[in-house]
This record gives C-alpha cells, sequence and structure tokens, in this order.
C-alpha cells in the first residue's frame, strides 16, 4: 500500500514539475521577447531625441560611426537616408543596414536582427535600433534554465517531504501488521494492543473476533481428537490381549491370520499414540538435544534393519520426533523396505533428519502428488496417515516434510523432516500443529 502511494505521488509529482517547466519556458520567451522589444523601442526613442536635436552630425569616424571609448554593445543603432545608405552608427554596428527596406516598427532582420525602425525628422532619414538575435535566444535560454531548476528543485523537495510524510502515516498500519503478524488466539500474551490510530479499531477488534473464534474451533477439535484417541486406546489394549491369547488356542492355518490382524492392531495403536503425542504437545514442545540412535532404540522396529549415522543429532521434541520416525518407519516396512538409512544435517538453525529406504520407491509424478498434499494441510486425499503425522510434527518444528528420490544407487525414496526452516527461536512455546 505505502509503495503505490508512494508510486502515484512520483508519477503525479513528475507530471507536474513536466507541466510547470513547459509552462514557466513558455512563459519566460513570451516575457523576455516583450521586455527586449520594450529595450528597443525605448532605445530607439532616446536616439531619436538626440538625433532631432542635432546630435546625429556630431564626431564621427571615417567610417561614419559616432566616436565612444571601447564596450560591448547589446543594442546597436544606424541612422539611414533615402537611398538606404547608412550616414551614422554606433561602433559596433554593421556597416551595411540593418533592414533591406524601411518598415516601420519591429521587424526580424535576414541577418539575425531584431530591429526597431522609426522615421527621423530630417528628410529620407529613417533610425535602426537592432539587437543580434543570438543574445535574445541567450537570454531566453538563460532564463528558462534559471526557472525551471528553481522550480525543479522546489519540486523535488515537495516530492522528498510527502514521502515522508507518507511512510510516517503507514507506520501505525506497519505497526499493526507486525502486532496481527504474531497474535495468536490460543496464547493470551499474544493479544493485539490498543491501536495507535482511532480508525484502526474496527481492525483490531475484527481481527480479535475471528481469532477467539478460530480458536474456539481448534480447541474443540482438539479435544475431540484427545478424547477419541484416549477412548481408543483401551480397547485396542484388549483387542491385542484377545489376539495374543486367540494365537496360542488356533490352529496352524488360523494363525498367519491371526497375526496379521494382530499387527494392524500394532500399527493402530501407534497412530493413536502418535496422535496423544501431538495434540499433548500443541500448547508447548518440549524441546531437547536428541540422541537419534538412542531414540531409534526406543521405537517397535520389528521387520527393517536400521542404520543410524554415527553422530546424528537434532533439537526438538523428543516424543513427537518419536512417533513421526515410528510412522515413517512403519510406511517403510509396510510398502516392502527391509533396509532404512537414518542422516543429519545441520545449516545454520536448520536441521534436517532424513529417512532412505530400499522399498519400491514411487515414479516422479506420484512423489509430486504426495509433496503437493503435505504441502497443503487441508489436502486430506494425498498421502497415507502416517505421512499426513510427520508433516504435522515437523510443522509443530517450524519445518516442512520433504519427499525425494532416493540417492544415486539406491532404490527406495527419502524423507526428510526439516526442523527449525525459520529457526527455534521463533518457535519457543507455542506451536500448533494444525
Amino acid at each position: 500500500m505505502r509503495r503505490e502511494l508512494v508510486r502515484a505521488l512520483s508519477l503525479v509529482s513528475v507530471a507536474w514539475l513536466a507541466a510547470v517547466f513547459i509552462a514557466v519556458a513558455i512563459g519566460v520567451r513570451h516575457e523576455v521577447d516583450e521586455l527586449m522589444d520594450g529595450a528597443l523601442q525605448e532605445a530607439a526613442e532616446i536616439l531619436y531625441g538626440l538625433v532631432a536635436l542635432g546630435n546625429s552630425s556630431g564626431p564621427s569616424t571615417a567610417a561614419g560611426s559616432m566616436l565612444a571609448p571601447p564596450h560591448n554593445e547589446g543594442l546597436v543603432w544606424q541612422v539611414v537616408d533615402e537611398r538606404q545608405q547608412v550616414v551614422l552608427r554606433s561602433q559596433q554596428a554593421p556597416s551595411s543596414p540593418l533592414l533591406p527596406a524601411f518598415a516601420a516598427g519591429l521587424s526580424d532582420s535576414p541577418l539575425d536582427w531584431r530591429v526597431y525602425a522609426m522615421r527621423l525628422p530630417a528628410a529620407g532619414q529613417a533610425l535602426y535600433v537592432g539587437q543580434p538575435v543570438r543574445d535574445r535566444v541567450q537570454s531566453r535560454y538563460k532564463a528558462t534554465i534559471v526557472v525551471g531548476a528553481s522550480a525543479l528543485a522546489v519540486g523535488i523537495l515537495c516530492v522528498a517531504w510527502l514521502r515522508r510524510r507518507i511512510v510516517e502515516a503507514m507506520k501505525p498500519l506497519q505497526e499493526l501488521s507486525l502486532q496481527v503478524k504474531h497474535y495468536d488466539p490460543m496464547r493470551a500474551e499474544t493479544d493485539l494492543p490498543a491501536p495507535s490510530r482511532e480508525e484502526f479499531q474496527d481492525i483490531r477488534e475484527a481481527i480479535r473476533e475471528l481469532g477467539h473464534r478460530l480458536a474456539g474451533r481448534v480447541q474443540g477439535e482438539r479435544a475431540f481428537s484427545a478424547h477419541a484417541a484416549h477412548a481408543l486406546r483401551t480397547p485396542l489394549a484388549g483387542m491385542e490381549a484377545q489376539l495374543a491369547v486367540a494365537m496360542k488356542e488356533a490352529s496352524d492355518s488360523a494363525r498367519p491370520r491371526l497375526e496379521r490382524t494382530r499387527e494392524a492392531v500394532h500399527r493402530l495403536k501407534r497412530v493413536v499414540t502418535s496422535l496423544l503425542a501431538l495434540f499433548r504437545s500443541a500448547e508447548e514442545l518440549n524441546l531437547e538435544d536428541i540422541d537419534v540412535e538412542e531414540l531409534m532404540l526406543l521405537l517397535p522396529v520389528e521387520s527393517l534393519a536400521v542404520h543410524v549415522d554415527p553422530g546424528c543429532r537434532v533439537r526438538g521434541d523428543a516424543n513427537l520426533l518419536a512417533a513421526a520416525l515410528a510412522n515413517l518407519l512403519d510406511n517403510s516396512s509396510r510398502h516392502g523396505a527391509r533396509e532404512c538409512w537414518v542422516s543429519c544435517r545441520t545449516e545454520g538453525d536448520r536441521q534436517t533428519l532424513t529417512l532412505t529406504d530400499d522399498g519400491p520407491g514411487v515414479t516422479e509424478a506420484q512423489r509430486a502428488a504426495l509433496q503437493l498434499g503435505l504441502d497443503h494441510a487441508t489436502d486430506l486425499d494425498a498421502g497415507g496417515l502416517g505421512l499426513k503425522l510427520a508433516a504435522l510434527i515437523a510443522r509443530a518444528h517450524r519445518g516442512k516434510l520433504v519427499i525425494e528420490p532416493a540417492p544415486a544407487g539406491r532404490t527406495g525414496l527419502s524423507v526428510s523432516i526439516v526442523l527449525w526452516a525459520d529457526g527455534p527461536e521463533e518457535a519457543g512455546a507455542g506451536s500448533s500443529p494444525a
């Protein structure tokens, strides 16, 4: 908004300056011409008086010019007779007539003179007073430059002043934008302060009301999800116990089906555990330095050989990252992977935890569709629940989940959990996964 206002003001100011400059140039030209024409006429009238008193026959040189000390003549004059012969002239006046034929009043000479002509009392004599056209043009040019430069300088100062005023006037809006950026309706300490300008009061109240509505919905969804997860844990534990007893009593032909059912129950329990960890940590992340190799030892990895790079460490919430890793490893196992390699990379505050498996992988089109679904949290159809949970956990750590092809020489898929893409100091305590 500020850039648009400044740009518009600058364009209008430049157009205004150009119009003023043109107007000044036209006005100065007219005024200078008028002034110089008046000077010519007045000089002619003075000389007319001198000649009429008989001074025209005063001392002169052999060339017919009046004696005078050396000087620069801005105006020259001539007295011509009826044959258009120069009888008397000023020192720097040409020896030939300024006009080819007498024409009373102001006129332009073919020899680039501006001439004022008038008759003298002596029979057949005329007085010519002239000024070089180049002197008039130079004077006009100088006047235009001086006035135009003055107008331009004033205009530039006005533009700078107006721009400063616009910037100062926009500061309260910038402050409000910054406050809204850090406003979290789930945290009372980020509530919007009273606006510095009265016209922003309605905007502030509208934003706060919208935030309260959103916070109410999030709290309701959070409470329902947590309650549902708690409600599922007990029946799942009972199902697992019943399946364990059934496997002991079942025939050999029924045991494989019961084993697959038990694995499904195990996966569902891990999902429920991940959901509980996610919603419990929604209010505050329990940040700590995590040894990924030690964390992997706590995860239920049964049919997958996991290789962790030595010294692989990240900073985050151990419970959440354990849930994310468990879901990603479960995905790899269910899609036919037998081995998985885990590595860490740190670039400033940005940390990346990458899992690469030896499964069948996906096509580039499938990978792009999965990534698009993870980048848009509202797209619930793209990707499995395990990937969605891992993406939510990454966002809770101010990061994201990135799916890439496996490195050269390997089959399968690489999934990277990017942590602190914006720096951990911004995540602090209040990071909502939703």
